[in-house]
């Protein structure tokens, strides 16, 4: 089984059987060796193939192996991995490409995969994607004879993959913080008891144990349900702060010491500022479309040049490339660094953090103090009929009067004291829309009108 539809805009994501099986998994083996081939300068290409621990990935990766086998690519089979480990290995191997079977942090029918080049660039709608779901929808799903040139070589890259991100920081200068960690029963688990043992922190953990049955919440700290045990524990112990980690842990949360929510993009503001412009003055700095307008303002009072960006990691990463950009952050709770392959790592993000957390001095909540300047709602979804482009336009025209009308990732608009970014799902019947403004009554008011246009 290989439903189309599981080809999304930044990976391949489906329930199992349903709607991608073995055959479909071995189908796109295929089609993205025959995709590599055209793009590497190896006759042989090398891929490296890890896998998160869902109960469905084994047999997935099996059948995905003998895809590549037979279209005679070279395997490395790093294991079970983060999503951030495999951006690793592919650089330190040099590898032509990789694939990730995982789901992230999707409830337990799902599974899929994500699919890179050279140096961990994604594939993803409109650099690939297409042409390897055309590829395999037109694959004969049972198996062809596969050649003996080919091999599979195992590695395990995690004690090099800590290393490599520790190096980032002296960690001699990290102060003795009480943290609680929350793993949720993803694959961050599998590399935080190795990562906290090199630290001078005291850690209270929560389901560190890998299970992506996820028995005790989503692993998506982007949802704020899933952070009350956090905040709860945070609290109890009365820690300095606590993280929360998502399915494959390429994102992360943060709450303050009073269980407080820290905003993706407040946590970006506070390290381009108080870590990187610190390190790099004038750097380039990246924020996406629905970050705070606090967010460019602090980047440029701190001396550096902040460039917006469509939401979404692939979109993301191409422009990091385009303006060697030191940082980006994304309010999902991704971070991207320049020295990290234009790739996200929550680890990496969580050590950093400590680091500008130590010398600093301060506590987490200044985080929020500092930068809650603004009033927003957060992005709010709206089932609708229509989510045509044509949609889109027809709303802006009742903002003609507008300072601003970008359309950079669908229409945002702004007038001196409020804006709002409506942009349309890639995958679902939803508008998806937010809004920030200077004081809790324009938002209020605003938001009642676009529900009015939004569903009208």
């Amino acid at each position: 089984m290989l439903n189309p539809g599981i080809f999304k805009a930044y990976d391949i994501r489906g329930i199992v059987p349903d709607e991608l099986d073995e055959k479909g998994a071995y189908s796109i083996g295929r089609a993205y060796a025959q995709f590599l081939k055209k793009k590497s300068s190896s006759e042989n290409p090398t891929v490296v193939v890890q896998a998160d621990a869902r109960h469905s990935s084994p047999a997935l990766k099996e059948e995905l192996v003998k895809g590549l086998l037979a279209e005679e690519i070279q395997i490395i089979d790093g294991g079970l991995a983060t999503s951030p480990l495999i951006h690793f290995a592919i650089n330190d191997t040099k590898a032509d490409g990789g694939i990730m079977i995982t789901a992230s942090h999707l409830p337990p029918p799902y599974n899929g995969f994500k699919l890179f080049t050279k140096g961990a660039v994604n594939i993803g709608a409109g650099v690939g994607m297409e042409e390897i779901r055309d590829l395999a929808l037109a694959i004969n799903p049972n198996p062809a004879p596969i050649s003996s040139r080919p091999g599979i070589e195992k590695r395990n890259f995690e004690d090099d993959y800590l290393k490599f991100i520790l190096d980032k920081i002296d960690v001699s200068r990290i102060k003795p913080f009480r943290i609680v960690i929350d793993a949720g029963n993803g694959m961050a688990g599998l590399l935080l008891p190795k990562l906290i043992e090199k630290l001078p922190i005291e850690v209270t953990p929560l389901f560190f144990e890998v299970d992506m049955t996820f028995p005790n919440h989503e692993a998506n700290p982007l949802i704020e349900e899933t952070l009350k045990e956090l905040q709860d524990k945070v609290k109890e112990v009365g820690a300095d702060f606590g993280v929360a980690f998502d399915g494959d842990a390429d994102r992360i949360g943060f709450v303050d010491e009073q269980g407080q929510i820290v905003r993706s993009d407040f946590a970006g503001a506070y390290l381009a500022e108080e870590w990187f412009l610190e390190k790099e003055p004038r750097a380039k700095i990246i924020y996406d479309i629905r970050s705070s307008l606090i967010v460019p303002e602090i980047i440029e009072k701190a001396g550096g040049k902040a460039i917006q960006s469509r939401a979404g990691h692939t979109f993301i990463k191409q422009l990091m490339r385009k303006e060697e950009a030191v940082f980006a952050e994304e309010r999902s709770g991704h971070f991207y660094f320049r020295d990290f392959f234009y790739s996200e790592s929550a680890l990496l993000t969580f050590l950093y953090l400590l680091a500008a957390l130590s010398k600093t001095g301060e506590k987490m909540s200044t985080i929020i103090d500092r930068h809650n300047k603004y009033f927003a709602t957060p992005e709010l979804n709206f089932t609708v009929k229509d989510r045509s482009p044509e949609r889109l336009k027809e709303i802006a025209e009742h903002f003609a009067d507008a300072k601003e009308i970008k359309w950079l990732d669908g229409l945002s608009i702004a007038y001196d004291d409020w804006w709002f970014n409506l942009r349309s799902s890639n995958t679902e019947p939803l508008i998806r829309l937010m809004i920030e403004g200077r004081n809790q009554a324009i938002v209020n008011e605003k938001l009642e009108l676009l529900k009015q246009l939004i569903l009208s």
